[in-house]
């Protein structure tokens, strides 16, 4: 299988990039240093952050950055592994970063369809929320998508924690978003303001009165949505 095959070593580069490139090279690589960068550390939680990647093409993956001594491997409570980065992987945050914020500025697009998965993007919404700025209590969000398909997920919020989920966790919403995918991925993604959307209608809020005036504050966007709106403003 042509995505489990390793990058080649570079003969006669004696170069620390050739390096970076021989251990991050990989198909998916950079995209798991990501997710654990974010917060993913149990094998489950990597893999629905990545829903094209196999599981035993990821658990290689993961074998590869631990022999690197970039991840390490933790036993729980409950006997399941967790994936943490070493003090080698966190030093590949500012690198992890810059990479995105470069492509941010210089190929940023608008979302095509095969990029788009509200699954993926509720995740990414939980994980990039302002944790600080949540509501205290349990309270329910409803994310209503209208198109590309009519499809709903969910933000369950539990004494100032988040959790996305697929399924309806049982409680009757009191926020209700409603928006098609292609809009929501771009206020996400810095390219279209949250304001823009409320006020031209492609986002709309229903709910509890409190819950709909929190939302926007607690909404957080992608730590590479400053650069999409730099390009924007350029023309990009």
């Amino acid at each position: 299988m042509a995505d489990s095959a390793p990058v080649s070593t570079y003969p006669g580069q004696y170069c620390p990039l050739a390096k970076a490139a021989e251990m991050l090279g990989d198909r998916w690589t950079l995209l798991i240093v990501r997710d654990l960068l974010t917060g993913a550390h149990r094998f489950s939680e990597i893999a629905r952050g990545l829903p094209g990647i196999s599981p035993t093409l990821l658990a290689q993956r993961l074998r590869t950055l631990e022999r690197h001594g970039i991840v390490e491997r933790r036993r729980t409570g409950d006997a399941r592994p967790e994936y943490w980065l070493t003090v080698v992987g966190q030093d590949l945050t500012p690198a992890v970063l810059g990479l995105g914020s470069w492509a941010a500025r210089h190929f940023g697009h608008e979302p095509s369809p095969d990029e788009m998965s509200s699954s993926v993007l509720i995740l990414w919404i939980e994980r990039f929320l302002r944790a600080e700025l949540l509501p205290s209590g349990r309270e329910v969000a409803r994310f209503d998508f209208t198109a590309p398909r009519r499809e709903s997920r969910w933000l369950l919020i539990d004494r100032g924690e988040a959790t996305a989920c697929d399924e309806d966790p049982g409680r009757a919403p009191s926020l209700l978003v409603t928006t098609d995918l292609r809009t929501l991925h771009n206020v996400f993604a810095g390219r279209v303001s949250m304001r823009a959307a409320l006020r031209d209608g492609s986002l709309r809020l229903d709910g509890e009165p409190e819950m709909v005036r929190a939302f926007p504050r607690w909404f957080g966007v992608s730590p590479f949505a400053e650069d999409t709106r730099v390009a924007l403003r350029r023309g990009a």
